[in-house]
């Protein structure tokens, strides 16, 4: 681990404080003072923050050692490939290959000094999770595996912990906040109409099925995917497209709802009401998911699993054979430059 000395260059200049200048929190957040007091600041430093995955995590680490937080865990067994450089705050061309988590624990440490930051490089089930949430003020959701997310967001739950994740797609996005004082739990699944009380394992390949991908259209209606990239994504060949000013800004909103939890002063955003994240359309909304893409999404799980008669897998089959054709369709637009235009459907019911 390099020592602050080390990351910084020494400068000639007098009117730049130098490397070797002796770190002081009061003088680093003093700015802080102008928001808040210093009850509230010593709140913020004493808080213990765990965060599951560095994509949009390392970002929300950054953030917070940034408002004063300096008790960090940090989780992620990957290491930066050069596909992350378009998103990731802590992938430039000397880290590729570097674990995600000891990278931003190097940031947090240039940042505070003094921090104190343990990290978790290899992988972990969600017994082992548990135990670490357990130990947290406040949780980030925020795996790559977004089954292992959601999953986690429900012991957080059952653990009486304040939990937050972002789930940045495109230009759209979505910041759930689960408060331990909720009276019952919610399923994060169930938020997005996808069926709950699912197993690990059920909701992963749920997650991952082509014809359940089909169905999340808002991907291009909200996140302006490319329908190219959709149906590769879809097909298990990309990943979900993103831009970092995007998954930053809803970074951001996610570290604003831990620091107004942790100092009491201003409400949160509860679920399942959730900071909505509309970039390309200029909107920004605390807003439940939309209701008819939520009832349309419960009616196909409901219309699939039908046994009687084979109902629900020939409806299976024709909803495969309609969102292909609607699919094509659209490549075809695209691939002849034309704009999009978007199924009746798509538009006015789901």
């Amino acid at each position: 681990m390099k020592s602050s000395n080390d990351c910084n260059a020494i400068s000639n200049s007098p009117s730049i404080i130098s490397a070797s200048e002796e770190f002081d929190y009061d003088s680093a957040f003093h700015i802080n003072s102008g928001i808040l007091n210093p009850r509230e600041q010593e709140k913020i430093k004493q808080a213990k923050v765990v965060i599951a995955g560095m994509f949009a995590g390392g970002t929300i680490a950054i953030n917070l050692a940034r408002a004063g937080f300096t008790k960090f865990i940090l989780i992620d067994h990957k290491s930066h490939q050069i596909d992350d450089m378009n998103r990731d705050i802590g992938c430039f061309m000397d880290t590729l290959g570097r674990n995600k988590a000891e990278v931003i624990k190097e940031e947090i440490l240039r940042i505070n000094p003094e921090a104190i930051v343990k990290t978790y490089i290899k992988e972990i089930n969600l017994k082992e999770l548990a135990d670490l949430i357990q130990e947290s003020d406040v949780y980030f959701a925020q795996a790559d595996d977004l089954a292992f997310s959601s999953k986690s967001l429900i012991i957080a739950q059952q653990r009486k912990k304040f939990a937050i994740s972002f789930m940045p797609s495109g230009l759209t996005g979505y910041v759930i906040v689960l408060h331990p004082e909720l009276t019952y739990l919610i399923d994060p699944t169930d938020l997005f109409g996808s069926p709950k009380n699912l197993s690990y394992r059920e909701l992963h390949y749920f997650l991952r099925n082509p014809l359940n991908r089909c169905g999340r259209r808002w991907h291009i209606t909200e996140g302006k995917w490319r329908i190219d990239w959709f149906n590769r994504w879809r097909n298990r060949q990309v990943v979900e497209t993103q831009l970092c000013p995007n998954v930053w800004l809803g970074a951001s909103l996610a570290c604003m709802e831990a620091i107004k939890y942790l100092i009491g002063k201003w409400d949160t955003v509860t679920a399942p009401r959730m900071w909505h994240l509309s970039t390309a359309e200029n909107k920004i909304k605390v807003e439940r998911f939309r209701r008819r893409s939520w009832l349309f999404g419960k009616f196909i799980v409901w219309a699939f699993s039908i046994k009687l008669f084979g109902i629900g897998r020939r409806y299976q089959k024709y909803t495969a054979r309609r969102l292909m054709r609607e699919l094509e369709e659209m490549q075809k637009q695209e691939n002849e430059g034309k704009e999009i235009k978007l199924p009746f459907m798509w538009r006015h019911l789901i």
